[in-house]
């Protein structure tokens, strides 16, 4: 494991942090939100803390101690406040992906036992639309209403009525005591159609990943991040979120893809959290600039070398030599990580030399979620980097290469799959090791490589998981797709797509045609049709973008499983 670079101090619950960060930067800005008039404005950590009180009192006098609350939404200031309340002192909260189709969103709230869910209001028009057909006594909450209307709750009314109650000596959340060891978050890793487990984490693992995060990377405060990643996902929710709580670091929010730019424009960050995919439109963007300027990379090139020779006396050359670069990142880019997904090793390579500190680190939502990662410094530019202070790492079953399957334990791995034991005991030995089901190597210098995935989840390039039997278990629901198999496979631009590979049962063809001897084209089109049922079913990430008809039943295991790897 890595050994801390910065000293970190110490706390267990949610709440010890917030009120940890409040002491310590007080009025300095934790938010910069847009207002309705479209203008900037701060949020002071004091402000943030004072919020967060106010609305856990509210929640705990609609009488939801100790139940499960959804919160749906953009990344925004009041989804943060909504997150944080629940888990300094009300409840369990399920942050939910706002992209869902409403069969799974439901499915969440019903599997959750969720009593309450937040959402904004692009989320709650899909909410709302199939009201009857949720859970009966669900308390709605909207962030975005001003008042109270057609039995929707006002988030503001709520932050409102809570300030009063505490003016008027209510002590109920003040006085809440969180245990650090019991279920905080529950988070579904994926579509819940019948295949997806559902994480649970304590703040105790939360909080113990980000110590060891902030062990060996350096943020400061006053400093800008953006968040550009959705915030349900635990990545971007415990580095982008609450690592830079604990640092005094003040958020920003993106708008939307379309906005990216225009936004970095307006809040000029100095660090970013980002899935490859996203970098690697920064980094073309930028190597297409360099090709059109006469003579760019050989400058770039010599500016590079002065600048690696002047960081070894202390010494930053970046905003001399490589402004035009860090102006496509707002012009003040000091850090960027990347997560969920593994990255060209040349780009890191060339964006560290460009003067923007640029690595990445890996994880799973298992674990809260990092556990290894490269740091301010010691890095490897191909690498994950190094296990993070308190956290071990092994890899196991290894073959003649030295690939095996890494296995991780720490403070930060979950407390288990929600009402999944065979789930659960699948991934943990009997010694508490965590199977994460990826291949890995190791170099003498104890950096990992990740080698691929024994999962059968697909993952795209920006980050998306795909998992295979969700897409397998909607395909068998059409009639004419008699055995199947979902995989990824890569586009002409080497894009990860999903693939089915589809055995037919031409019976179906047939009596849906009325002919005996089917022809190709019909069975192709029986096929496509049944396809695109499904696609209709799943978010755009999911969509099966390719499809390949067998002619043969696939070979199957002596229980009658399909074997993947045919």
């Amino acid at each position: 494991m890595n050994r801390p670079l910065y000293e970190v101090r110490e706390f267990h619950t949610f709440r010890e942090l917030l009120t940890q960060s409040m002491a310590l930067y007080g009025n300095s800005p934790a938010f910069k939100v847009k207002n309705d008039v479209k203008q900037i404005v701060d949020v002071s950590y004091n402000q943030y803390h004072d919020d967060v009180f106010s609305l856990g009192t509210a929640l705990l006098d609609l009488g939801l101690k100790d139940c499960r609350i959804a919160v749906a939404g953009a990344s925004s200031y009041k989804w943060c406040m909504s997150y944080m309340s629940v888990v300094c002192g009300v409840g369990v909260v399920v942050p939910t992906d706002k992209e869902l189709p409403f069969a799974d969103i439901k499915s969440i709230l019903e599997v959750s036992e969720s009593k309450a869910i937040i959402f904004d209001k692009k989320f709650g028009k899909k909410l709302l639309e199939h009201r009857d057909e949720l859970p009966e006594g669900m308390i709605y909450i909207c962030m975005d209403q001003k008042e109270d209307e057609d039995g929707i709750l006002s988030l503001d009314a709520l932050v409102k009525k809570g300030a009063q109650l505490i003016a008027d000596g209510n002590e109920d959340y003040i006085n809440a005591e969180p245990d650090s060891n019991k279920l905080s978050v529950l988070l579904f890793t994926s579509g819940t159609t019948g295949m997806s487990k559902a994480v649970m984490l304590s703040s105790r693992n939360i909080c113990s990943d980000i110590m060891s995060i902030m062990g060996i990377v350096k943020i400061n405060k006053g400093e800008r991040i953006m968040s550009v990643l959705p915030i349900h996902h635990t990545y971007e929710c415990t580095v982008t979120f609450l690592c830079c709580i604990y640092g005094g670091v003040t958020i920003c929010f993106c708008e939307g893809v379309r906005y990216i730019t225009k936004n970095l424009e307006e809040y000029r960050p100095n660090i970013l959290i980002v899935v490859p995919l996203l970098i690697e439109k920064f980094y073309s963007r930028i190597q297409k600039a360099l090709e059109k300027e006469k003579g760019a990379k050989a400058k770039i090139g010599f500016a590079s070398k002065i600048y690696k020779a002047g960081k070894k006396f202390g010494i930053d050359t970046s905003d001399l030599f490589f402004k035009k670069i860090k102006d496509a990142f707002g012009g003040e880019i000091r850090l960027i990580i990347s997560g969920a997904a593994g990255i060209e090793p040349n780009i890191i390579k060339d964006m560290n030399s460009y003067g923007i500190q640029t690595f990445q680190g890996y994880g799973l939502t298992e674990c809260s979620p990092i556990v290894i990662c490269n740091s301010d410094k010691e890095s490897k530019h191909g690498s994950i980097g190094r296990p993070i202070p308190n956290v071990e790492a092994k890899l196991i079953n290894c073959d003649e290469n030295g690939v095996g399957e890494l296995c991780v334990k720490g403070p930060m791995i979950m407390l288990g799959y929600y009402k999944n034991e065979e789930a659960t005991n699948a991934v943990f030995d009997y010694d508490g090791w965590f199977h994460t089901g990826d291949l890995a190597t190791v170099d003498s210098d104890g950096f990992y490589y990740i080698q691929g995935r024994s999962k059968n989840v697909i993952v795209t390039r920006n980050g998306k998981n795909i998992y295979p039997e969700e897409l397998e278990a909607l395909l068998m629901k059409e009639k004419v797709v008699k055995e199947c198999m979902v995989v990824g496979a890569e586009d002409d631009k080497e894009n990860t797509i999903v693939k089915a590979r589809i055995f037919p049962d031409i019976s179906v063809v047939s009596a849906e045609t009325g002919n005996v001897n089917v022809t190709p084209e019909e069975i192709s089109k029986a096929v496509s049709k049944a396809v695109r049922n499904v696609n209709s079913q799943v978010v755009a990430y999911k969509a099966i973008k390719e499809t390949e008809i067998m002619e043969k039943e696939f070979a199957k295991t002596t229980t009658a499983k399909i074997k993947r790897n045919q």
